[in-house]
């Protein structure tokens, strides 16, 4: 099966960003719609989640080829099932969500702004798997480093939350993490 590709560079992740970015921007909406009462922030809400939407399912469907060029019973393929069902499940919930909108005119309610909450601590874990598949794992990657390595800056506590992601890896693929 071959990858989908764009100007020479993979597909998917230059599809990502619409999700990623308009996604938790919806939320946001929906907190200072709740904050100020305000309709406008409702209906941008409503909006960037239909753009966020519209662009995941396009970055889906990009991911969904790539993954059919995965090999089977690979640590890869066990990372891209997680990254995959998180999105799968994203996706489900935010189709629920945009019909429960739909429905009270780009109103909002609790569950609605809740689903969004979740969405988008949703993505920021299925980001986490998909970067894993890029940067632990090689995947679409052409090795051509030049330079030397520059130090990275990391946020406090990260190394714990790469922990925490590491730990429900090994869960949720039953991989031991004694090889890579």
């Amino acid at each position: 099966m071959p990858n989908t590709t764009l100007a020479g560079h993979p597909l998917h992740p230059q599809l990502v960003e619409f999700p990623l970015g308009l996604l938790p921007f919806s939320f946001a909406m929906d907190v200072l719609h709740a904050a100020t009462g305000k309709q406008s922030f409702a209906d941008a809400a409503y909006y960037t989640m239909i753009g966020g939407y519209v662009g995941g399912m396009a970055a889906g469907a990009a991911g969904a080829l790539d993954y059919l060029s995965i090999p089977k019973e690979t640590q890869s393929h066990k990372v891209a099932n997680v990254h995959a069902g998180l999105n799968l499940g994203i996706m489900g919930m935010y189709s629920l969500n945009l019909l429960m909108r739909s429905r009270r005119k780009r109103g909002t309610g609790v569950l609605p702004v809740l689903m969004s909450a979740v969405g988008a601590a949703g993505l920021i874990a299925s980001a986490w798997y998909g970067g894993e598949l890029v940067y632990k794992l090689g995947m679409r990657v052409e090795p051509a480093q030049e330079g030397e390595k520059e130090p990275e800056l990391k946020l406090p506590g990260d190394r714990k939350i790469e922990q925490a992601f590491q730990k429900a890896e090994r869960v949720l693929t039953g991989h031991d993490g004694a090889e890579r």
